[in-house]
């Protein structure tokens, strides 16, 4: 298998790292954070903060909070120390409009590298079992190492022109962030109309109501369990990515304005950091656990 460097080592990223390592990969993790290398490190991957380890990988793999972190990452350094014949895979959720910026800055700079926009759908878990699927745009075939690595993550839509592929995936998330959204106040109203949580779980799976946010989200609210799989503030983020692609577009979304809203809510109510789930909370009276 040949080399694959990953920048940023946080929960989505480290899942990939690991997941690439377990299946024959050589991988080189890269992050500013101490932790987080330490964290790759102790479940045997190799890793560091110097920028270089990375960059001499065939396959580079960026997977990073949002738009600025990713643009500074390349013009700190990244850029200039990318070669034409290498593959660079941004994973990261961001506009659209970056993703074809940061491609034209990277023909100009890197004639010949091979850059693929490839967005994911589903968490650290799938990453970690090879089940995630991913939203993947590029300039004709991919290479066959890209393939390759791809093939071990999960499956792969191919969808046209640089930029689709993050555009697909702020749909995905406008979608997936909204049923989780009206899940947890639909979920909190049955428990004031006295219902029992457990049977409004289990019944709510097998109705029209069942979707897989509900089922992953309804059993970490049962069990009280709001350790970030998701977490709100990425939710914020990524809502507000889709509110202002639809903006530009001058495309209407009085929905999606009022899921951002419970977001931003929920990082007023200092959940910032907890599971998407957590959004139960907002309708819970004071001291209230389910």
């Amino acid at each position: 298998m040949c080399s694959v460097g990953v920048i940023g080592l946080g929960a989505m990223g480290g899942a990939i790292a690991l997941r690439l390592t377990q299946t024959g990969f050589d991988v080189r993790g890269y992050d500013i954070s101490q932790p987080a290398i330490d964290r790759f490190a102790s479940l045997g991957g190799t890793a560091s903060c110097d920028l270089d380890l990375v960059t001499a990988a065939k396959l580079v793999i960026t997977s990073l909070p949002n738009d600025e972190i990713l643009w500074s990452a390349l013009r700190s350094g990244l850029m200039g120390k990318l070669r034409p014949d290498q593959t660079l895979i941004e994973m990261s959720t961001i506009l659209p409009q970056t993703m074809t910026d940061i491609e034209r800055a990277l023909k100009e700079e890197v004639p010949g590298i091979e850059i693929v926009d490839a967005p994911l759908s589903g968490g650290p878990n799938e990453a970690r079992e090879g089940k995630l699927n991913m939203l993947v745009a590029a300039e004709g075939q991919l290479r066959p190492d890209t393939n390759a690595l791809l093939s071990k993550l999960g499956t792969v839509d191919m969808l046209g022109s640089v930029g689709n592929g993050k555009a697909l995936k702020l749909v995905n998330n406008m979608i997936s962030l909204g049923i989780a959204a009206v899940a947890t106040e639909g979920f909190q109203l049955g428990v004031e109309l006295g219902l029992d949580q457990e049977t409004i779980y289990k019944v709510l799976c097998k109705s029209s109501a069942s979707s897989k946010m509900f089922g992953k989200r309804g059993a970490y609210i049962l069990e009280n369990d709001f350790a970030a799989r998701f977490a709100i503030y990425l939710a914020e983020k990524d809502t507000r990515l889709a509110l202002q692609t639809a903006h530009n577009q001058r495309f209407p979304t009085p929905i999606l304005a009022n899921i951002h809203q419970r977001y931003e809510s929920a990082i007023a109510g200092r959940l910032d950091k907890e599971d998407i789930a957590a959004l139960v909370k907002l309708y819970r009276k004071k001291g209230e656990t389910g």
